[in-house]
Formats: C-alpha cells, structure tokens, sequence
C-alpha cells in the first residue's frame, strides 16, 4: 500500500515529537530525583586585633544525591573582604561570596574542602546561610579549638616563609628591602613566594615574586618595598602577607612598613599679641 508524502511527513514528525518528550520528561525525572543536601563546616584562623586578616577553611559534607559541578554561596555577616581562595573558583559582590567548582563532583557520603584567606575590620563573624547550587546546607558548629602541637622539621614537612625583619621602614619616595627565605627544604622543585598588600597604605607597594630552587631554600633573596610621593605629613603604615603560592593557605608569614614621610606639616597660625 503506498501512502501519501503529505501521510507520511506527519508520522516521522510525530514519532520524533515522541522521543523528544521521552527524552525531556528523563531529564527531568532524573534532575528531580538528583536532591542536593549538604552541610558545611567553616573554620577561621585570625589575627590583628580591631582588624586584619584571616584564613578560612570550608567543608561541604553531601549527605544527599552525588553533586556534579557545583557552586558554595555565602554572606559574610561584617565587613570582611575576600583577598584569594583556592581549590575553587572564588569571587565576591557585595557582602555575597560564591566559590565555584564547574568539573567537580562530590559522592554520597563525600566531601570537598575549599579555602580562601581575606581582611576584617571591627569583628569577623561567620556566615550560616550556605547553600550548594542554590539549596541551603546546614551550618555545622566550628570545631573546638586543640592545642597544635609543634612539630619537629623535617626533609618531608611543609616549609613555610620566613622574612627579616617583620618590621620595616621606607623613606617617602624611596624605596627598602625585606629578605625572605624558607624555613626548610621542599620536597619538590620550584617554590614560588608570593607577596601582597592585605590592608592599609596604598602608597606603599611590593616588586615582583621570588623563586627558590629547592636546594636554595636557606639563600636569603630581597624583596623590594617602594613608598609613593604623596601631599601629605603622615606616616602611613600597611601590613603584607607573604606565601607560598604551591601551598596557598599554609606556610605564611605577615609582616608590616611604615612610610617615613618627607612633607612638612603646615604650622598653625601664631596668634596675634593682644
């Protein structure tokens, strides 16, 4: 029997209409029964005392469904700022901070760590409005504090920064050097440190990265600090965090430069004898 084109155009698009909507309502099904749950453990370290910077360490535990790809949401509740994170892609609008993981994947039962560090001023509370893919998670209470034992050094542990002096002046318009090594050996090739402004005078400003051979862990090398012409009489003050950029998190050291300002301030008006 032969059929009509008109006839059989109709059939081949109704049978392709068929497999799309079998196609669409899997999909569906199978985002529906995907269910995000999840909770996340945050732990800071800190330092400074009306403000500074810290570290953070966070923990999304998935107690529902496997995550492919995901994205952590948060709010920092005060004025902290985000300076750079790792083992995600972090950004931070407004009080709003997102670290995001495109190719990762958490299993049931799973979890990923993720960390960032960033600047406070007045007090650093933490955020509990988590949410993963936007589903809110469950805010675990902080790990209570344990006293760190101090370990002994060896070939095998982590180095960390080590700079000299931690305190430093720089004339306005000049510059001066801070030295930097590591504390011991790494157990690869090379290190890279480095150096950034957390907070204060703007006008002072750091030269370019440092790089050590591991079998010149101990060879002090000199970091160049600059302090900027500027109009006014102060001496202004900034604090930089130096790390080691293949262990971002671990192994940095703080330290701060004071501008030895060049301007004359201008004398008040002596009054007129009466």
């Amino acid at each position: 029997m032969r059929f009509p084109h008109g006839r059989l155009r109709r059939s081949a698009v109704l049978a392709a209409a068929m497999v799309a909507a079998a196609a669409t309502t899997g999909l569906v099904q199978g985002t529906a029964d995907a269910a995000v749950s999840c909770e996340v453990t945050y732990a800071t370290t800190q330092w400074g005392e009306d403000g500074g910077g810290f570290t953070a360490s966070v923990d999304v535990a998935n107690t529902g469904d496997h995550i492919a790809g995901w994205t952590l949401t948060f709010t920092f509740p005060g004025s902290q700022r985000l300076t750079y994170g790792w083992s995600a892609q972090w950004a931070q609008t407004g009080r709003l901070v997102a670290a995001s993981v495109p190719a990762g994947s958490i299993s049931p039962g799973a979890s990923a760590a993720v960390g960032f560090a960033g600047t406070w001023r007045g007090s650093n509370p933490r955020p509990t409005d988590f949410a993963v893919n936007g589903v809110p998670c469950v805010a675990a209470p902080p790990p209570s504090a344990a006293p760190t034992p101090v370990p002994s050094p060896s070939p095998s542990a982590t180095p960390s920064v080590v700079v000299s002096p931690a305190d430093i002046v720089v004339p306005e318009g000049g510059s001066a050097l801070i030295h930097v090594r590591l504390s011991q050996k790494p157990s690869y090739g090379w290190v890279t440190v480095d150096s950034e402004r957390l907070l204060g005078d703007p006008d002072l400003s750091i030269g370019p990265r440092l790089l050590f051979p591991a079998d010149q862990w101990s060879t002090w090398q000199s970091l160049t600090v600059f302090a900027a012409e500027d109009d006014d009489a102060a001496d202004g003050t900034a604090t930089f965090l130096s790390r080691i950029s293949q262990l971002p998190g671990s192994g940095v050291a703080l330290w701060t430069a004071r501008e030895l300002d060049n301007d004359v301030a201008t004398p008040s008006p002596a009054p007129s004898p009466s």
